[in-house]
């Protein structure tokens, strides 16, 4: 005899709201699940072409190493992109940062040059923040400016050649390992904690992505919109920075050309991982695996032996389809004939509805974000 007491109802219930919260939860992450097929399938193919030398610890361990610059730099990328804009002076800034600290580190020691860098960091984010936010110039504009101003200045300052910075202590954060891991993986991790933390416990995080989520209504709402969208070009260029003494301290040298191409590597980890271009969504665990995905191609493709031209090839590729992905999710690019429209939205040469299909109040891409990163 079937039993229709709530008891008996109650398995049924419990495995049927287990199924659907399992579904929720696979849609929620759709993103990252995918990223880690690729990742997966990029691995085992790269194993197979090279078995000897891809799945070794030691190339483990030089992926970890390069992934964790490249982590730190796409963190920072990522905010700039969630809240609308993004930076293309981060490599410039890479650069200019690693001259500026292995100059201060000969003078100043180690404490003091990390600080100096941090700042130097900072203040250029600062600048392209001020310059975008309060003039309201295209962020392209404005960072290929900076990524030009900086590429020169750093050159005047270092005479065209490289900076040395050789002091034991400075190894630390870009040659040493802690135990097991790489330093530059290290770090990366300790900044993506901070990061989550950041974004999903803190008013400016969650303004972040409510700013690109609809700049018009979080100004409504009563939220200076410029103030945190400069800061949030700060933590940018900070955190770019903060890549800066990595790399030096990795080669020991601190060099104009320390982070060129580290811009469009770093946009590209950020939006395969999630974020859109024109802002209001952007995943820190999608940019991990963004990073992990994009270092693993870097790396096999090295060690497969496809000369560096090709390499810069397969990059710009996975650069165009990631921004084609990017509006696609969101929701700029339906048809063929959107793809001129969205491309001179993204360059700013054309202007966005401000309250257009993104235009949710300024909270809720914010509360959604800050649970995913903090789950």
């Amino acid at each position: 005899m079937t039993d229709h007491s709530p008891a008996g109802r109650a398995p049924s219930a419990a495995a049927g709201s287990h199924r659907l919260s399992l579904r929720d939860w696979a849609s929620k992450h759709a993103t990252e699940l995918q990223l880690l097929v690729g990742l997966g399938l990029l691995i085992l193919v790269f194993s197979l072409i090279e078995p000897s030398i891809y799945p070794t610890v030691d190339n483990v361990r030089n992926i970890a190493r390069q992934a964790g610059i490249l982590l730190v730099v796409s963190i920072g990328q990522m905010f700039a992109i969630t809240v609308g804009g993004f930076d293309l002076s981060v490599g410039a800034n890479m650069g200019f940062t690693s001259v500026a600290t292995a100059q201060a580190l000969g003078a100043h020691g180690v404490a003091p040059a990390i600080i100096i860098g941090l700042l130097v960091g900072a203040a250029i984010g600062l600048a392209n923040g001020l310059l975008i936010a309060k003039l309201r110039v295209s962020p392209f504009v404005v960072t290929m400016a900076m990524l030009y101003f900086l590429t020169g200045y750093s050159n005047v300052r270092s005479a065209g050649s490289s900076v040395i910075a050789n002091h034991p202590s400075f190894q630390w954060f870009g040659r040493t390992d802690w135990g097991f891991l790489p330093s530059t993986i290290g770090i990366g991790l300790i900044v993506l904690a901070l990061a989550m933390v950041f974004t999903g416990r803190t008013r400016i995080g969650l303004y972040v992505y409510g700013i690109g989520g609809s700049r018009e209504t979080c100004r409504l709402a009563g939220i200076p919109v410029a103030r945190y969208e400069t800061i949030t070009y700060m933590i940018t260029g900070m955190l770019a920075g903060a890549g800066g003494i990595m790399a030096a301290s990795r080669v020991s040298v601190g060099q104009t050309g320390l982070g060129a191409g580290y811009e469009l590597r770093s946009i590209a980890a950020a939006v395969i991982g999630g974020a859109v271009i024109g802002g209001g969504k952007g995943r820190l665990s999608g940019v991990f695996l963004g990073v992990a995905l994009m270092t693993s191609l870097t790396v096999g493709l090295g060690v497969t032996g496809t000369s560096t031209f090709q390499q810069q090839m397969a990059i710009g590729v996975a650069l165009v389809v990631a921004v084609l992905i990017s509006q696609i999710r969101g929701g700029r690019i339906r048809r063929v004939s959107d793809v001129v429209p969205a491309f001179l939205q993204l360059l700013g040469l054309a202007r966005r509805d401000e309250g257009g299909d993104r235009g949710l109040p300024a909270a809720a891409p914010a509360a959604d974000q800050a649970d995913d990163d903090s789950g």
